[in-house]
């Protein structure tokens, strides 16, 4: 009986880090047979439905991963339900806390879920690292179930700051650009704007991860038009 079911239905994962948000769409479709069995046997279908946006996790994963302290660091992911880093690292024995808006959909012994607002909320931990993975942008703006706070990006720096230990890390990354951008949803920092977010830091150190038309992504030392900040900023 169970085989049956599953020759009528093919089971999804459920995240898709790196593809487009069209994928929740396509894939509730495509998982029912014969749709599935149709599409992927012809190559062309498959390739097309099958083709992934490499997005900027691609550059910022191997980021946090190259500049944190050994475990058991403690460490707090701020903005963590679009990222799967909270699930790695405690995975890898860090004692990690995802902080988001929204419910953290997976779980692990060494992972504390907090729901919440990081420029509001009372956390007495000291933390080694602070993790915000493309989510400053969107701080204090009506997005991602946020609400609007003028300087929300610079309260939640502020926060950030006091929650780490001293010489704690910051690892921070953003869209960059020459000039800055302030759009509805998200905000684009220039490089004069990042030294200012980040003043209070004792020192900081910034790359910039630019996409290239074929799907890769490469890093310089100087802001491109469009661009992803890598931060690292220590307390």
């Amino acid at each position: 009986m169970i085989r049956f079911f599953d020759m009528l239905w093919q089971p999804i994962r459920q995240f898709e880090f790196t593809s487009p948000v069209i994928d929740e769409l396509k894939f509730k479709w495509l998982a029912i047979k014969p749709i599935s069995t149709i599409v992927f046997g012809v190559p062309r279908l498959r390739q097309w439905l099958t083709q992934r946006n490499i997005n900027e996790r691609i550059m910022e994963i191997p980021f946090v991963l190259g500049h944190l302290p050994h475990p058991p660091a403690n460490v707090l992911d701020v903005g963590a339900c679009e990222s799967p880093i909270s699930l790695m690292l405690a995975s890898m024995g860090y004692q990690v806390t995802s902080l988001d808006l929204r419910p953290y959909p997976f779980s692990h012994p060494n992972l504390r879920v907090v729901q919440g607002d990081i420029t509001a909320i009372n956390m007495p931990v000291k933390y080694d690292v602070v993790i915000c993975l493309s989510t400053l942008e969107h701080i204090g703006l009506p997005v991602y179930g946020s609400r609007e706070i003028p300087g929300g990006d610079f309260l939640a720096i502020i926060a950030i700051h006091a929650l780490l230990k001293k010489k704690g890390k910051l690892l921070l990354t953003v869209p960059a650009g020459v000039t800055d951008q302030f759009l509805p949803k998200w905000c684009i920092y220039s490089p004069s704007s990042l030294a200012k977010l980040l003043v209070r830091f004792s020192s900081t150190n910034i790359k910039y991860g630019v996409k290239l038309a074929n799907q890769q992504w490469t890093i310089h030392s100087h802001c491109a038009p469009e661009a992803v900040a890598l931060v690292e900023a220590t307390k």
